[in-house]
């Protein structure tokens, strides 16, 4: 399944498979970068869990180092992940995976992020923080340049797609209003628009509207029916519609799914 959000994942033991074109394993030296849209799959390798117990997938808070290594001891496969977006251009990536060496500094920003984590933080301070940042943007800047993709838009497209972002929540979005923004007609922004990123400004702002609701299905406890006004959708049963048309799945699947991270 894809996810339109950039994942870190990170594995203190090397059970843990994921597979787009190719097998990689999360190993406690390795570093992976998902970016948005890509469909991957995961899986567990076997584990030296006693054959008799049920095979589950859930997530839980460590509490301290001494626990983290008695599950590891179990063959219990301790994930961590972050998610986050970049916003235009960056999120624009072509779908991969990529693997990195963890550096010693690295390693030192995961350890506290971790020690963090275990004594029970929802939200990081100020230092937290910057650390996690430290640790995003030191993989980020390793991407080879030949990845990013629709870097050039015009500057009228750009201030569009910026408008629909800022403005998501509305249900009515025109092509006259965007084409106001950009200073352009009608149709020759639309015609613009389409040249640039593939797309209608109309299907672009469905599939905006659709990314933001698997953002909220995944990381909220909302309701559908306050994701779907919290993303501009006239009721339920039409961003159902829309959503399943565009992720063939529905919103209630998809939010079920990704609790599996598959």
């Amino acid at each position: 399944m894809a996810f339109p959000f950039w994942r870190l994942y990170w594995n203190r033991s090397g059970q843990a498979k994921v597979v787009y074109n190719k097998t990689i394993y999360l190993e406690p030296d390795k570093i992976l970068l998902i970016p948005p849209n890509t469909p991957f799959a995961s899986d567990i390798e076997e584990t030296t869990v006693a054959a008799d117990q049920p095979y589950s997938l859930r997530g839980g808070r460590v509490e301290n180092r001494e626990m983290e290594e008695e599950m590891t001891l179990k063959g219990i496969v301790l994930h961590l992940f972050v998610h986050f977006t970049l916003g235009y251009p960056f999120d624009t990536i072509s779908p991969d995976i990529f693997v990195f060496d963890m550096k010693p500094s690295q390693e030192l920003l995961i350890n506290s992020i971790t020690r963090q984590q275990m004594e029970g933080q929802v939200k990081f301070n100020q230092g937290g923080s910057l650390e996690l940042y430290s640790l995003l943007f030191s993989l980020l800047h390793l991407l080879p340049s030949n990845v990013w993709k629709n870097r050039n838009l015009d500057r009228r497209i750009i201030n569009g797609i910026r408008y629909m972002e800022q403005n998501i929540r509305k249900i009515l979005i025109s092509n006259q209003t965007l084409s106001q923004e950009g200073g352009m007609s009608v149709n020759a922004y639309a015609r613009l628009f389409k040249d640039q990123t593939g797309l209608s400004p109309r299907r672009y702002l469905s599939r905006m509207r659709v990314e933001k609701a698997c953002n909220l299905l995944h990381h909220s406890e909302l309701t559908i029916e306050q994701i779907a006004a919290a993303c501009g959708f006239t009721d339920r049963y039409y961003f159902t519609r829309v959503f399943t048309q565009t992720m063939l799945t529905s919103p209630g699947a998809y939010r079920k799914n990704s609790v599996l991270g598959s």
